[in-house]
């Protein structure tokens, strides 16, 4: 993928989520002129974009939106929910395509339809604001097989395709193969675009028939503009109809795709006499018709000055044309006259002998060369067939009709659409994470300086070079602190990252739902690591359509319990300390704890003892459990028991605690606490059976000293009262599985660091304590990923590893 690629999906990204927010803050200020014009100007900076790469899909769109913006910004136009819904759409499209982009460096034409289809919607909107401009028209729907005048039999007249190629094409198509019937009717200023609609009509592959008609009444040849095409193609293909979509994927407007069906292949339509029927596009014009208006034409070239250098070729191809329409109307016998009439007037270099023969063997052909009103026809002139097929689409439609593209060329942006501050610079996530590494790998080498000036003063006895190493450990120390820290801050991002999709969730799903709900979002500046914000996602998610679907009531259900019918779902970010805090609350029915417990008891989540035993607030937990829910029935929203789990799984992995509180009837209130980065890691280092570990500081609650005498044992486990409340006490060596006894000071005292895993407080007895370090947590890899006991390892100042702990598992 090329960098002005890469920078365009990056731009198109940004530009996409500025749509959804502005477009989410018109919803509650619809007459708001500022949204307007930064909304108008965000889609018409990205369509520009868009031009400048072959994506007419996209840009078709966006075109779309962009004048349908236009024409309410200039109040042609009333800004309404329903065009809201169908910008969201076309939005969600780009989206898709961006997508789409992102992973294949292009669009596939199979978009095309959709593309059409959208464009359409959102000029139709535009209603009197859109006429004389180039609507795309939708796509038809597929033709019934038992329809025996089909759309292809009125296109076109069948029974002008040859008997044994119809007959052949009616057993194809009984057999499976697809005939498609291809109209293409050029603009008129097409030539000025640069399009060549013959050549273009030739490279449909699998070409079995081809016609070229007018598509109005000849003018007088003095009168006929040659730089404004008049033709319509018409073809008959057994190509697959995607193929035909990617051909004609720049001018789909211009094209219709019909299938044409057996049925339309079995007998050639005809009136009750049994002549040809003709469609409207040739104005049920008879054959002598036909005939009369051809010579017309060839009239009109002999009565040309003859003094031309062309004369020649002028009367041979007269000759031609004449002796192919005596043929085809049953007028053999006057060919012979013809070819004498063509020899004298070769030989005089004069159009008199065939004007002369036109009028004597042909009285009824008009004597002057003006047209008539009616329409007429060129001549049926064949299209050489092509034999060379392209590969077929599996996801072919037996219908294309695709929109229009856009006439306006782009060269870029205009000036006013660079709103970006020059100093911003975008970086890719790639190059941030290595600077992290790099600095990770800087802290571990400078914390071995300290080591180093302890070996010079013990073992060599150099106390001044120990004193000159520990200086220069501090000037090193405070600059890769500096770094660190400003690497930290590039990789900080504010949650409204994730918070502006939240407004078109919930405004989609509560309009599901049948219900009214009024979103708030604050603390959406607060800023956490780029890692931290992205895992807050899935789980908010889940966390807005469980509150949507389960918390707040229907509006009439509000209004009985004496609640304002429109619903209240906050979502509030802010810092404390070193964590990001997340909390989401709503105004709904909240949580009934005796239904939690039923149903943790009919899915055998709980015993019968503790059905009675456990408290509401652990009930209302007990919605944590894998596999739970209270839905009734099974639904795309949920039912389906994942969900809070699924949220405090993801949290946890992150580093963060979940909490729950509810109070029935007045809502639901969940707290989530995050680190601020997980780049660097606080871990506190213990000591046992000679070795140490790490435990991340976040789940530790405190470390204390326990009396042997203290520890108690119930049901076979040693416990211990700590702060008025029975704490489990478990070995570190039994966990790690090591023959060793933990050790116990001098005093008969056990160390113990009482940790804090899900929602319960354990007690892990170790041998000693040591100090608490910073560190660059690296994830185990290969065989030892799958060590679940442990969280990563890091190296230390003297270069010694340090397994870093992970008691979710281990306990």
């Amino acid at each position: 993928m090329n960098p002005l690629l890469e920078q365009f999906i990056s731009e198109a990204r940004d530009f996409l989520q500025g749509i959804a927010e502005k477009l989410m803050q018109l919803e509650t200020d619809p007459g708001s002129a500022e949204l307007m014009k930064e909304l108008f100007r965000l889609v018409h900076t990205l369509k520009g974009s868009s031009g400048l790469f072959e994506f007419p899909e996209m840009t078709r769109v966006l075109h779309a939106g962009e004048d349908l913006l236009d024409s309410v910004r200039e109040g042609h136009v009333a800004y309404s929910e329903a065009l809201a819904d169908q910008l969201l759409n076309a939005m969600d499209f780009v989206s898709l395509l961006m997508d789409e982009i992102e992973s294949t460096g292009n669009i596939n034409a199979k978009h095309a339809d959709n593309s059409a289809r959208l464009a359409k919607a959102l000029r139709l909107l535009m209603g009197d604001s859109c006429a004389g401009t180039s609507a795309e028209a939708p796509p038809a729907a597929p033709l019934p097989e038992n329809q025996d005048l089909s759309r292809a039999a009125r296109l076109i007249a069948l029974h002008e395709i040859p008997e044994n190629l119809r007959m052949q094409l009616y057993l194809d198509v009984l057999a499976g193969t697809p005939l498609s019937l291809v109209e293409y009717t050029p603009e008129d200023d097409c030539f000025f675009k640069g399009e060549d609609p013959f050549f273009l009509i030739q490279q449909i592959p699998e070409t079995v028939w081809g016609k070229i008609v007018a598509q109005q009444s000849w003018p007088p040849l003095a009168e006929l503009d040659v730089y404004r095409c008049q033709l319509v193609f018409r073809a008959l293909t057994t190509v697959e109809p995607l193929v035909l979509s990617e051909l004609f994927r720049y001018i789909p407007e211009q094209v219709h795709v019909v299938a044409v069906p057996a049925s339309a292949l079995a007998l050639p339509q005809g009136d009750k006499n049994g002549g040809p029927v003709y469609d409207d596009f040739e104005g049920k014009k008879s054959d002598t018709q036909s005939f009369q208006n051809i010579v017309q034409s060839q009239r009109a070239i002999l009565e040309l000055p003859d003094n031309d250098a062309w004369l020649t070729g002028r009367l041979q191809s007269v000759a031609t044309t004449l002796t192919a329409c005596l043929r085809a109307i049953g007028k053999s016998n006057a060919l012979p006259e013809l070819e004498a009439a063509l020899t004298a007037a070769l030989s005089t270099s004069k159009a008199a002998p065939l004007l002369s023969w036109l009028d004597d063997y042909l009285p009824e052909s008009p004597g002057n060369s003006h047209h008539n009103d009616k329409k007429n026809a060129t001549s049926g002139q064949s299209m050489p067939d092509r034999c060379d097929p392209q590969p077929s689409a599996a996801e072919a439609s037996t219908i294309i009709e695709t929109s229009a593209p856009e006439a306006e060329p782009r060269f870029g942006r205009r000036a006013e659409d660079n709103y970006s501050s020059a100093r911003t610079l975008k970086v890719d996530q790639f190059k941030v994470d290595r600077l992290m590494n790099l600095i990770g790998e800087m802290v571990v080498a400078k914390n071995s300086l300290p080591y180093l000036a302890s070996r010079a003063e013990t073992q060599y006895g150099v106390r001044e070079l120990s004193r000159e190493i520990k200086a220069q450990y501090a000037v090193v120390n405070r600059i890769a602190e500096e770094m660190q820290d400003a690497i930290m801050q590039i990789r900080m991002m504010p949650v409204s990252f994730i918070f502006q999709r939240f407004p078109r969730l919930v405004r989609d799903t509560s309009r599901k739902l049948g219900k009214e709900v009024n979103l708030e979002l604050e603390g959406e500046e607060t800023e956490a690591d780029k890692n931290i914000v992205e895992a807050l996602a899935d789980p908010l998610i889940h966390i807005l359509r469980n509150s949507l679907d389960h918390g707040i009531e229907l509006p009439e259900q509000r209004r009985a319990a004496g609640k304002p019918a429109v619903g209240r779902l906050s979502i509030r970010a802010s810092q404390d300390s070193d964590r990001v805090v997340i909390e989401i609350a709503d105004d709904g029915k909240g949580i009934d704890p005796d239904i939690i417990k039923r149903k943790a008891y009919e899915k055998g989540l709980i015993d019968e003892a503790a059905l009675e035993r456990i408290t509401d607030q652990e009930a209302v937990n007990l919605v944590f459990a894998a596999g739970f829910s209270t839905a009734t029935m099974v639904s795309d929203l949920s039912g389906r028991g994942v969900g809070m789990d699924v949220v405090r799984s993801a949290v946890e992995k992150a580093g963060g605690v979940v909490a729950l509180s509810s109070e029935k009837g007045n809502g639901t209130l969940i707290r989530m606490s995050l680190p601020l980065s997980m780049a660097v890691t606080n871990v506190m280092i213990v000591e046992s059976n000679n070795q140490v570990f790490g435990i991340p500081m976040e789940s530790v609650v405190e470390t204390v000293r326990v009396a042997r005498s203290a520890v108690r044992s119930i049901k076979r486990r040693l416990t211990a009262v700590l702060r008025d409340r029975i704490v489990p006490l478990l070995s570190l060596n039994e966990l790690l599985a090591l023959n060793q006894a933990q050790r116990i000071n001098d005093d008969d005292e056990m160390a113990v660091m009482v940790v804090r895993v899900h929602d319960d407080l354990i007690g892990i007895i170790v041998d000693d304590f040591r100090e608490t370090v910073d560190i660059i947590l690296k994830p185990m890899s290969g065989i030892l990923g799958g060590l679940s006991g442990y969280a990563g390892s890091a190296l230390l100042g003297d270069g010694s590893v340090l397994m870093v702990l992970n008691f979710k598992e281990l306990v």
